[in-house]
């Protein structure tokens, strides 16, 4: 009987180490997997004067200069007169991507002031891109 509970703790013991083990690895393969970083090559542009109802759009332009895959999960525009297009493939390390933001002037008259959310893999905030335009 006393045989049996010793190897009943011996077991419990070896179970817990094993499962230990198996956090530390995870833990492991994800730092292994690195940390993106999003870097833009300019955080705002301006369009200058645009005619009432033309179109225009900016193509910002980032780069990955983490260590891991970087992704952009969502771009949430400031209006509905604001769109954007952006890259849904993961960027790899050192790689570039886009994100193009597309602003509809209809309807609009003076000093216009839009942005884009960037939400990405790298943080839980959005990077903030913006744009500027008078529409006459």
């Amino acid at each position: 009987m006393k045989l049996m509970r010793g190897l009943a703790k011996i077991g419990l013991l070896m179970a817990v180490v094993c499962f230990g083990c198996a956090g530390n690895q995870q833990k492991t393969d994800a730092k292994a997997d690195g940390t993106p970083q999003i870097n833009f090559e300019t955080y705002e542009h301006n369009f200058g004067t645009i005619a009432q109802g033309e179109k225009v759009s900016y193509t910002f332009k980032f780069r990955n200069i983490g260590d891991g895959a970087l992704q952009i999960t969502d771009v949430t525009t400031s209006c509905g007169c604001t769109a954007s297009k952006y890259s849904t493939e993961p960027v790899k390390p050192g790689e570039s991507g886009t994100v193009e933001v597309i602003f509809d002037s209809y309807g609009r008259e003076g000093k216009q002031l839009k942005s884009a959310n960037v939400w990405t893999n790298c943080s839980e905030k959005p990077v903030k891109l913006q744009i500027f335009a008078e529409v006459k």
